[in-house]
């Protein structure tokens, strides 16, 4: 392989991982943004007498579920990541 091949496919991986962490983060951040939301909910009910308190529950089940997902989605970005800077790092050395 000549080092602009090496090159390029370095710069590939390197896009492809960061757009693979930026996806599998966003859910994960999303679905803690839906828990805090239940929360202020819950909040904002309990302290207004007049109203019946409000009870969210099963955001544990989404949170849980994002997390494993972003979880193997962040160790292929990582992965990518590394790989691409490895190439282009070899593309240079030779």
């Amino acid at each position: 392989m000549t080092p602009t091949t090496l090159n390029i496919i370095g710069l590939v991986c390197n896009i492809i991982g960061t757009v693979i962490l930026a996806f599998s983060l966003n859910s994960y951040i999303r679905s803690m943004r839906l828990a805090i939301d239940a929360h202020e909910l819950y909040i904002l009910s309990v302290n207004n007498p007049t109203r019946p308190i409000i009870q969210i529950t099963g955001t544990d089940v989404h949170m849980n579920r994002d997390k494993k997902k972003a979880t193997i989605f962040s160790w292929v970005g990582v992965f990518l990541v590394v790989a691409g800077f490895a190439s282009q790092l070899f593309s240079y050395l030779i």
